[in-house]
């Protein structure tokens, strides 16, 4: 037997190496936060970035920049990456079209900056002198090089909000992970589970007073809140009263969730085309379709056929508006696998039908409280029976719903955006 299938043997080895592994790196990374100490900041209002690439987070995110906008102390920029960014690069080098500026530009935000140069160039960072920087997502391979973490770090404090609420305890693993949070200074975690989780893998630099990790509660949910009176353009084509919006996963790794799209998606035009009184509106997550021809699980021929189906039928739609917030609010029913737009279509206080999977992960708490008034249902048939009972207007959990509301989002957790805009200008 060599040396490392014996070591392999030695019970505790291996998490113990890891965590010296994640130690030494935490240390390495102790100088980024010392540099950024040093640097001098002016007396005027307090410059804050705020990365915009991937959409669907935007909302987010908006009313923590509208906060400081209108607040003499701060400063923000919108700093716009395209959407094409992959492994530290352009996907097309040739292209220097940036989608996500140009959105910004057409819905109001002319401030907006152009973070990808005319040349192909990347916009300097260092040069606007920020104090802090927020991320939408936590991994760098969406991140040109000179935005990844470990570079912006030496000169700007990194904050987060998270792009999803975590649902699951292992999906935490994934998104609050340790290569990309050694290097933020604040995390403002969507759940205290991630709060928790976060000053536990990085206790070394938050006992420094290097990090921090705080829960303020859910600035989606805000968003959504104050979305209710918003037009809802993904619902235009309906003509009818009772409105199903349908969002499968985008893998059926049970290991990551697992995805009941290829249960229902037959089942649902079928009955779309039974039922003209009824409206669907299907949101894929992005990644689906073509995540689904990835692994062979769907040919590009059978996605064409399911995107031309849904474009035949004048009572279904395929939802490609990227924010979603308003289109809760004109929804009489969500269809979901595990997901974290979860809490955020809950506040709606709107039936939620929960597709079961035997996924192999373990329900955070938050998740879990939101279930117990949600509707499961594991196959075709408790779906069509869940959506008729609902659509007769019966909805015994409605009570229970609100109940849990209240619990999980009533006053404490109220105004977050403003308690995240108060922590920056104190800190």
């Amino acid at each position: 037997m060599s040396l490392k299938e014996t070591l392999k043997k030695i019970p505790g080895l291996r998490p113990l190496v890891k965590g010296v592994k994640s130690l030494v790196c935490d240390l390495g990374a102790m100088p980024n936060f010392l540099a950024e100490r040093k640097l001098p900041r002016d007396n005027g209002p307090i410059r804050v970035g705020i990365f915009c690439q991937y959409l669907p987070s935007w909302h987010k995110m908006r009313q923590i920049y509208e906060n400081m906008r209108a607040d003499d102390r701060f400063a923000p920029y919108l700093i716009c990456l395209p959407s094409g960014v992959q492994d530290g690069k352009l996907t097309n080098p040739d292209c220097t079209e940036n989608d996500t500026y140009e959105y910004f530009l057409s819905h109001g935000y002319p401030e907006a900056l152009n973070a990808l140069q005319p040349d192909g160039s990347w916009l300097d960072l260092k040069a606007l002198n920020l104090t802090y920087i927020f991320y939408p997502r936590p991994y760098d391979n969406y991140m040109p090089e000179p935005y990844q973490s470990r570079n912006v770090s030496r000169y700007s404090k990194i904050c987060v909000v998270l792009y999803c609420i975590n649902t699951t305890e292992e999906i935490v693993k994934t998104t609050v992970n340790r290569v990309f949070f050694r290097y933020v200074y604040c995390f403002f975690s969507e759940i205290p589970y991630s709060r928790d989780i976060n000053r536990k893998n990085g206790w070394l630099l938050h006992s420094l007073k290097l990090q921090q990790s705080v829960y303020y509660g859910l600035p989606g949910i805000e968003d959504v809140r104050s979305a209710a009176q918003l037009p809802r353009p993904a619902w235009d084509f309906s003509k009818n009263d009772f409105r199903v919006l349908w969002c499968p996963r985008w893998t059926t790794d049970l290991t990551l969730g697992g995805s009941n799209f290829f249960t229902f998606y037959k089942f649902l035009l079928d009955l779309a085309e039974k039922d003209p009184t009824t409206d669907f509106l299907f949101r894929p997550h992005p990644l689906a379709l073509r995540h689904f021809q990835e692994t062979g699980e769907m040919t590009a021929e059978e996605a064409e056929a399911f995107v031309a189906r849904c474009d035949a039928l004048p009572n279904v739609q395929l939802d490609k508006q990227p924010d979603y917030a308003a289109t809760f609010w004109g929804t009489s029913v969500m269809i979901c696998d595990i997901s974290g737009i979860i809490p955020e279509y809950f506040i709606t206080g709107n039936p939620l039908i929960y597709c079961s999977a035997n996924m192999h992960l373990t329900l955070e708490e938050t998740t879990a409280k939101i279930l117990e008034g949600s509707y499961i249902v594991e196959d075709a048939a408790q779906l069509e029976a869940c959506l008729e009972q609902l659509r007769r207007g019966e909805d015994p959990l409605k009570e229970k719903r609100q109940q849990i509301i209240r619990e999980l989002f009533g006053e404490d957790m109220s105004h977050p955006a403003e308690k995240i805009t108060e922590h920056l200008a104190k800190h």
